[in-house]
C-alpha cells in the first residue's frame, strides 16, 4: 500500500483509536519505507494521557531503520493551538521529530482524532500537492503508471 496523502493516515488510525464508539487512549505509529510505501502501524504501549513525552523512547524503537524513512503519529484528542492557545503536544511532536530527523526518519504526519473527526498538524491532503512535501516521492505518478491504474 502506497501512503499519497495525510488522510490515508487518518483511515489507518482511526480504527485502532476509536472503538466500540469510545475514544482509546492509544498513541499510533505509521511507519513507511522510502518509497511511501507501508511498512507498519502498531500502538505504541502505553497510555496516552495527552502527553508524547513518556512515549518518546518508545517511538524512536518502533522506527526500524531498514524499513522506515518517514512516519507519523496519532492520538485521541484535539489540538488546543487550533483554538489559539499553546498546545504543549505540538511542541512534543517537533522534540521527537528532531530526534528522528537526527536517525535520518522524517516525521509527516501529526493527528488527534476524535468521535467528530480529526485534527491534522501535517498535510491533510495529496502530499504532491504540497509544496513543503517536495522532498517526498512522487506517489502519485507511481499510481499513474501501475497497472492497477488501468482498465482493461
Amino acid at each position: 500500500m502506497i501512503i499519497q496523502a495525510g488522510f490515508d493516515f487518518e483511515i489507518l488510525a482511526r480504527p485502532l483509536i476509536i472503538q466500540h464508539n469510545m475514544l482509546m487512549p492509544s498513541l499510533v505509529l505509521i511507519c513507511l519505507d522510502a518509497d511511501m510505501q507501508l511498512s507498519d502501524v502498531d500502538v505504541v504501549p502505553g497510555d496516552f494521557a495527552g502527553c508524547l513525552v513518556p512515549f518518546q523512547d518508545a517511538v524512536l524503537a518502533g522506527l526500524d531503520p531498514d524499513d522506515t524513512k518517514y512516519f507519523a503519529i496519532a492520538h485521541p484528542g484535539s489540538f488546543g493551538a487550533s483554538c489559539g492557545y499553546p498546545d504543549p503536544v505540538l511542541d512534543e511532536a517537533h522534540d521527537l521529530e528532531s530526534k528522528a530527523a537526527e536517525r535520518g526518519m522524517q516525521l509527516i504526519g501529526h493527528f488527534a482524532i476524535d468521535e467528530t473527526g480529526y485534527m491534522s498538524a501535517r498535510a491533510r491532503s495529496y502530499f504532491d500537492q504540497y509544496p513543503r512535501h517536495a522532498d517526498l516521492p512522487r506517489t502519485m505518478f507511481h499510481w499513474s503508471h501501475s497497472k492497477h491504474g488501468r482498465c482493461g
